[in-house]
């Protein structure tokens, strides 16, 4: 029986968070440390979660590299930004579960810098959660909304993932943009 007592970070729901640590100039270099005033099995399985993760995304980044030479237009653009988003699946992969996206996203700027090169790193990583959400969308949904539209419905997870709610927007705002789209989104979300 482990008396692990630690403090580790933790989600709201109470699962260990993995994060990744970050590639520097004499390697990859894990966010994971061992403490030994803390349970090394557990530390372990961290780190090895950490590596597992790690060794995906590498492949995964080579892919997204693929998909990113076949556009030449990248601003503002739905096809690479749903192309880029359908790449972007593999974060539904149980190596990433305990992984949260933006660690991810943060890592693919770093590693990746013209997957949107007129962004600086931040709003790159916003962008990369705007192509992760509609690139579970088809097709005939995503040519129902401007750039700009999609920018803001993508704002809001719930949108997206519920096609009920997803449906009445696109029906309610085609014209609609910017923080009066946001605001009508926020008023279909409160009923």
């Amino acid at each position: 029986m482990s008396t692990h007592k630690s403090n580790d970070s933790r989600d709201e729901k109470g699962k260990p968070e993995i994060g990744f640590g970050k590639k520097t100039d004499e390697g990859y270099k894990y966010r994971t440390r061992i403490n030994f005033k803390e349970d090394l099995s557990f530390q372990i399985g961290k780190l090895m979660q950490e590596k597992k993760a790690k060794d995906e995304l590498e492949s995964h980044i080579v892919q997204i590299r693929k998909i990113i030479s076949r556009f030449k237009i990248k601003e503002k653009n739905l096809d690479y930004y749903s192309a880029v988003g359908k790449a972007l699946a593999f974060l539904h992969n149980a190596t990433f579960k305990n992984i949260k996206p933006y660690s991810v996203f943060r890592r693919l700027v770093d590693e990746i810098p013209n997957i949107l090169p007129e962004l600086d790193a931040k709003r790159a990583q916003d962008h990369l959660m705007m192509m992760y959400r509609i690139g579970e969308l088809r097709d005939g949904v995503l040519a129902k909304a401007s750039w700009e539209q999609w920018y803001e419905i993508s704002k809001f997870k719930n949108v997206i993932s519920n096609r009920t709610i997803l449906k009445k927007v696109l029906a309610s705002y085609a014209d609609t943009t910017g923080p009066d789209l946001r605001e009508r989104i926020r008023s279909i979300l409160s009923k």
